[in-house]
């Protein structure tokens, strides 16, 4: 499959692996510079190497053979051909092409404002890195990552509506360091003595609401910007809400599943090994056997290095941060 390919072009280095954003369109460029500009260090040139290219239209031929859901979303699925290798699909009339063994995803669209800006440089581009990335070994998780300052980390994982992100700016707003409010990928450890898993963060934008600012009034000002036109809330990097960088990578040593519960205190409650495997493994795409087979082997060995809990975050949030942190 050939594509035209777009100008300018913007390389940052993300945990060894190079991502390449091509896009002509300005508000392209300023939405990825936006999530990855943590990132700027330069990349090894003989790592991994991948391409995100914005266009106005994919190439005529796309996938044969049958493709089946691998990822739902409220704008629809995207489907995954075995026969291609191939994870595709369209969202409210922007299109993904992302092609894991080339290293490379299109993602195209008439024109990219509002809601397709959003589609195209957070939802699509997020499950096509998440792809990318798992075919180098690091493999992510639907989390938030927090980590005391010798780098002891924390998981916050579970569905949108869970409370991650609110328990995450909780935990940050208290003085651990922060890796991501919602992907963090994990790098299984190599052969050898002292070789540990590592969580490696994602500090990815962070997007603040009417809750936010009705639990932390310092985010007040913030939260009560209005979102840019197509987006469901206003962005900000972490640095520019707490005045910190974020930490780039911790030895996850605690899992945790929050739970909103409204009207109700905090309280926490240990998980068994099975209970916790089952409510990670569904953030792993079944796409290729052989990535999704090294994504689930990830997940069991987090599982078998950490400990777990869960946590049904009620109206006193101080509370439940104060369980969590006493965790780790």
């Amino acid at each position: 499959m050939t594509a035209v390919t777009a100008t300018p072009r913007r390389t940052y280095a993300l945990h060894g692996v190079a991502v390449e954003v091509l896009a002509e369109d300005p508000a392209v460029a300023a939405q990825l510079d936006m999530r990855l500009r943590g990132f700027t260090g330069e990349a090894d040139a003989a790592g991994p190497r991948l391409r995100f290219e914005f266009l106005g239209e994919l190439p005529a031929s796309g996938p044969t053979g049958p493709g089946r859901p691998v990822y739902e979303t409220p704008y629809g699925p995207l489907h995954y051909f075995p026969g291609d290798d191939v994870l595709a699909g369209e969202l409210d009339g922007v299109a993904l092409h992302c092609e894991p063994e080339l290293g490379r995803a299109l993602i195209a669209a008439p024109a990219f404002r509002g809601t397709a800006l959003y589609l195209a440089t957070h939802p699509l581009t997020t499950v096509a890195l998440m792809e990318l990335m798992e075919r180098h070994g690091r493999f992510a998780l639907h989390a938030g990552c927090l980590a005391t300052a010798d780098g002891d980390g924390v998981l916050l994982a579970g569905p949108s509506g869970a409370g991650k992100s609110t328990l995450t700016l909780a935990l940050a707003r208290a003085g651990m360091e922060f890796l991501g409010d919602d992907v963090v990928f994990i790098e299984r450890p190599a052969h050898g003595p002292g070789a540990r898993l590592r969580a490696l963060g994602f500090a990815d934008t962070l997007g603040l609401g009417t809750f936010a600012s009705e639990r932390f009034p310092e985010l007040a000002a913030a939260a009560a910007e209005p979102p840019a036109e197509g987006f469901p809330k206003r962005l900000y990097r972490f640095e520019e809400l707490f005045a910190r960088p974020p930490l780039p990578s911790c030895e996850p040593r605690v899992i945790v599943f929050p739970e909103v519960a409204p009207g109700q205190p905090s309280t926490i409650a240990e998980l068994d090994g099975g209970e916790a495997l089952l409510r990670l493994v569904p953030d792993v795409l079944v796409t290729h056997p052989d990535s999704t087979k090294a994504h689930v082997a990830a997940i069991a060995g987090l599982v078998e290095h950490a400990r777990y809990y869960a946590v049904r975050s009620g109206s006193d949030l101080e509370r439940a941060a104060e369980l969590v942190r006493e965790l780790v």
